[in-house]
């Protein structure tokens, strides 16, 4: 079937094992559950064709094109993609941990969520391709293309290799949003991607959702550089991600244990939130225990007057003595919700011996 014309053609589950299509048309051709282990595939045109669930085990793609092309479920272990046309593929559910990546055309592919630790993509086009949330550590991404790739939350580490990196923009953001550099008509110069994306090789990135509390992030990061031989830790920026949601990227040392340190920082937090809870919880009770003890005094109070009423009303104390009428205005005490309760307990719990009888 070398150079063979087979465009549209239905395939279904077709049994092609070892088949020479070196050269054929297979545009479009549906080849859903086929079977092409071992089949020679070079060059051959495969775009927009339905590979889902195609074992193309040990099978030779190279130069082949399958822009468009569904993969969705296929085998492609041991397959030769060398200088293959993955444009715009749709590769879920394909597991990529043997397959040779080196020189392939991935732009504009969804790789999001995926791991991409330790692959090969040297001289890879990744432009315009969704690393996303991807794990790329010791990935070696040397000489390939990330122009207008997003990576936003992708998890790089100091092996990750981004040397000779093509790259004129890059976005932080899904949807083509937060674009670097910010002018739009502005590109990266040769080695400035590297140099700048370097810098988060020796960072961690704290995500706290509904906000931070502040308190609790300088207690847990004090407590993870004492712990860890005075590890030295310095927030590199706190960005607000919407939401009420916020990112703190915090600096470490080089070669450090990222994973411990970032760990150790998450223990602390919930620690400290506890007992800042606790602490606030108790202030709560002392101050309901210290206006208790305040309306105490002033019943005592009562008691030695004897037939002279207290009465609490808008925040001032009514003194009713024989029709004579007595304000206490300085007693620091308020009924109603804003509850105010006077720091001076001697002044909250005794009349005013200042106050004069009116009339």
């Amino acid at each position: 079937l070398n150079g063979a014309n087979l465009k549209d053609a239905n395939l279904i589950g077709a049994s092609l094992k070892g088949t020479n299509l070196k050269d054929a048309n297979l545009e479009r051709t549906n080849l859903n559950g086929a079977s092409l282990i071992d089949a020679n595939l070079e060059r051959t045109n495969l775009k927009s064709a339905n590979l889902e669930r195609t074992n193309l085990e040990s099978a030779n793609l190279e130069s082949a094109s399958l822009i468009g092309a569904s993969l969705i479920g296929a085998n492609l272990i041991g397959a030769n993609l060398e200088e293959v046309d993955l444009r715009r593929v749709k590769l879920n559910d394909v597991d990529l941990d043997s397959v040779n990546l080196i020189n392939v055309n991935l732009s504009e592919v969804d790789l999001s969520d995926r791991n991409l630790s330790n692959k090969n993509l040297s001289k890879a086009n990744l432009a315009n391709t969704a690393l996303t949330r991807v794990e790329a550590l010791g990935t070696n991404f040397s000489g390939a293309n990330l122009t207008g790739a997003c990576i936003e939350d992708w998890n790089i580490n100091s092996q990750t290799n981004l040397a000779n990196v093509q790259c004129d923009y890059i976005y932080l953001k899904a949807d083509k949003k937060d674009r670097r550099p910010h002018n739009p008509n502005k590109s990266f110069a040769p080695g400035e991607f590297t140099k700048l994306f370097q810098k988060a090789f020796e960072t961690i990135d704290l995500f706290f959702q509904n906000g931070a509390d502040w308190q609790a992030v300088a207690y847990s990061l004090d407590k993870v550089r004492v712990e860890n031989e005075n590890t030295l830790l310095k927030v590199k920026a706190i960005e607000d991600k919407g939401d009420g949601d916020v990112l703190i990227s915090v600096i470490v040392p080089e070669n450090s244990d990222k994973g411990k340190i970032e760990g150790d920082f998450w223990q602390g937090y919930e620690f400290a939130q506890k007992q800042l809870e606790g602490q606030f919880q108790a202030r709560i009770e002392d101050k309901n225990q210290e206006i208790n003890r305040l309306f105490h005094m002033v019943n005592e109070q009562r008691k030695l007057i004897g037939d002279r009423n207290i009465n609490i009303n808008e925040g001032n104390y009514i003194q009713e003595n024989q029709g004579d009428y007595y304000q206490a205005r300085n007693a620091g005490i308020m009924h109603n919700d804003r509850s105010i309760i006077s720091d001076n307990a001697k002044v909250a719990g005794e009349l005013n011996e200042n106050q004069n009888p009116q009339g």
